[in-house]
């Protein structure tokens, strides 16, 4: 416990010096001696026992920088060691960092013949243009002081270094320069203007590169399938792929859980733009001000807290698609500026004074009936119909039951839903009919998050009847009509019933014509004009009957 205690403890510190770094590098481009400002602030927090800069000369020779430690009273800045000797030697030529927990038996260690008590080592080097233009280098006077943990934060000091050269180097050149050209102060504040130009239009390609790259990484593939063989999945696939070629702006309406999602990322890459980007943003995550500059970016200085200028996803999403999920939960202030933008095709970042096109193809998805949103006043009714060119309806799990066994089928044997599908050879009939006649609120998602705790749960690599929580197999009945019982037939209904008190009996037969308040015989009749049996041989009374 204290152990990991100090790792914490350490870990923080090293956050904490990288933290100070940064934020003081760019006050210390005025300073005469930059590598002793960052040896006291390294010092400040760790006392190493002693700690060096050593600058690397064409002729391969060091020179000491900085210090602080145990060498101070032996060497003095300015010292110059005349040979590539020793672990500086190996980091120069290796061009690589150098970790030795035990000096003495290191044979690249050399003490410069100072009466010091080094037993640890660890040596950082500091590029520029590929080459070694110095040597970061702490000592300890324990041996196994140093862990990979302190190569990787020491490699950290060494690029804020290398940034802190490269720019103290320019801001002298930039000084000298304003000297000598103070009669022609207007025309090179142009030239460094448009060259400020330049390199504000090279960031903003790589950051849309960059949003491009991570929307490509989130997007697995795999295991995305829409499955389903039902006449109501395939009537809203058939409508998808019709549309999909389109640039028509599309709402998707469906319960949460029904794969909203899915058929977004199938209009998409059915579409001309699947070479394109595909951005995703869920509206209701985020605040109405935090939603705007993730849509519309914002400018640098346009509010507290804005330090650079910020690319919206819409700007991202440019020649590609938006896809904009729960809708519904977006504020009246942000859906009039979403409005302008489906209407105009431009939108303005926070705090930006020229407008930006873009070609952007958008479609969004609620849960929520916007119809009565609109009549309620919590929705717009303009930006509905603006989104309301072609709606999809994703019908929820309960109306397509006949593709429930071909779901369980697919997570069960996918590996990427809980354990390996080797592990589950047996699954009983009795399982795929209680998971038929459940209502699953939860649609989709309810179902698959069923299907893999039965895959880890399940013992023996067989998912059994009783393995199936009590909440499915004899779920609560509802006071209140829904849709999931008023639009079945009289018969539907009676089966479903039937089954559910018979899954909860074990297929006791018996106990569920006692419990249904019917004779084993009735029973009988019932399951084998439903096709659960096959003959309608009825045996002796109180006898267990598995279907």
């Amino acid at each position: 416990m204290l152990k990991g205690s100090s790792s914490l403890q350490k870990q923080a510190l090293q956050l904490r010096l990288l933290n100070e770094l940064s934020t003081k590098l760019q006050s210390l481009l005025q300073s005469e001696n930059i590598f002793q400002e960052i040896i006291n602030i390294i010092q400040s927090r760790f006392s190493y026992y002693c700690i060096h800069i050593w600058s690397v000369g064409a002729d391969q020779s060091y020179l000491l920088e900085a210090q602080a430690g145990a060498y101070r009273n032996h060497i003095r800045i300015g010292h110059v060691v005349p040979s590539s000797e020793g672990i500086i030697g190996v980091v120069t030529q290796t061009q690589r960092s150098y970790l030795s927990n035990d000096l003495s038996n290191d044979k690249h260690y050399t003490n410069l013949s100072f009466p010091v008590e080094s037993q640890s080592q660890l040596s950082v080097p500091i590029m520029k243009e590929g080459e070694v233009v110095a040597v970061l280098n702490i000592e300890s006077d324990q041996k196994n002081a140093f862990d990979e943990e302190d190569s990787i934060t020491l490699e950290s000091v060494a690029s804020q270094i290398t940034v802190a050269i490269t720019n103290r180097r320019l801001y002298k050149e930039a000084t000298s320069f304003n000297k000598k050209l103070q009669n022609a102060v207007e025309e090179k504040t142009l030239e460094l203007r448009r060259a400020h130009e330049r390199i504000l239009e090279q960031q903003r390609l790589l950051q849309k590169e960059n949003k491009v790259l991570k929307s490509w990484i989130i997007q697995d593939h795999k295991g995305m399938e829409i499955i389903g063989k039902s006449p109501s999945i395939l009537s809203v696939l058939s409508l998808v792929d019709k549309i999909a070629p389109t640039t028509a702006t599309v709402l998707i309406q469906g319960e949460s859980g029904t794969g909203k999602e899915l058929i977004a990322r199938r209009l998409h890459f059915k579409s001309e733009r699947a070479s394109s980007t595909y951005i995703t943003v869920n509206c209701g995550a985020l605040q109405e001000s935090l939603l705007e500059s993730e849509l519309f970016g914002h400018e640098k200085g346009s509010f507290t807290g804005a330090m650079s200028h910020k690319m919206g996803l819409c700007e991202t999403a440019d020649d590609g698609t938006l896809f904009m999920d729960e809708i519904g939960e977006m504020s009246l202030g942000i859906q009039s500026k979403l409005l302008r933008f489906l209407q105009e095709g431009e939108f303005y970042r926070i705090g930006g004074k020229r407008p930006i096109r873009v070609n952007v193809r958008v479609i969004s998805a609620t849960n929520r009936d916007l119809e009565r949103e609109v009549k309620e006043g919590r929705f717009r009714e303009d930006l509905f119909y603006r989104l309301n060119t072609i709606t999809l309806k994703m019908p929820p799990l309960r109306k397509r039951r006949e593709d429930i066994p071909v779901l369980v089928e697919f997570f069960l044997k996918n590996s990427r839903f809980g354990r390996s599908p080797q592990q589950i050879k047996k699954v009983d009939p009795r399982v795929l009919e209680v998971l038929s006649n459940y209502a699953w609120p939860g649609n989709i998602r309810e179902l698959q998050n069923t299907i893999e705790r039965l895959k880890i749960l399940s013992e023996n690599n067989e998912i059994r009847l009783e393995d199936i929580p009590f909440s499915i197999r004899m779920p609560k009945v509802r006071s209140e009509t829904n849709d999931s019982t008023c639009d079945m037939p009289l018969e539907a209904v009676e089966k479903g019933h039937i089954l559910r008190t018979l899954a909860y009996n074990h297929g006791n037969k018996t106990k569920t014509a006692q419990s249904l308040g019917i004779t084993i015989k009735t029973l009988y009749n019932k399951l084998h004009r439903y096709g659960i049996l096959q003959t309608q041989t009825i045996p002796p009374t109180g006898s267990e009957v598995l279907v």
